[in-house]
C-alpha cells in the first residue's frame, strides 16, 4: 500500500462525515416540519436517502422558500418576488 493512497483517508472520512450530517440534517428537518405530511413526505423522504447531496440541499431550499413565504403572510401558492 502506497503513502499516497493513505493521505486521502482524512479526505475521504471528512466528506462521508459532511455528506451523512447534511442528510440527517436534511431528514430531521423533513419530519419535524408539520408542512409536509403523506405522500410528500415519503416522496421527499426517497428523494433524500436515493440522492444524500442533491436532494437534501433540494429539501431545504424548498423548505426556506416555504418558510419565507410563509413569514410573508401567503399561502405559498403565489410566486416569491
Amino acid at each position: 500500500m502506497s503513502v499516497d493512497f493513505l493521505m486521502w483517508i482524512p479526505a475521504a472520512v471528512l466528506l462521508a462525515l459532511l455528506v451523512l450530517t447534511l442528510t440527517a440534517g436534511a431528514l430531521c428537518s423533513l419530519f419535524r416540519t408539520g408542512e409536509t405530511t403523506g405522500g410528500k413526505r415519503v416522496f421527499w423522504f426517497a428523494v433524500v436517502l436515493l440522492l444524500p447531496v442533491v436532494g437534501a440541499l433540494a429539501w431545504l431550499a424548498v423548505l426556506q422558500r416555504s418558510t419565507r413565504t410563509a413569514a410573508a403572510g401567503g399561502s405559498g401558492t403565489e410566486p416569491l418576488a
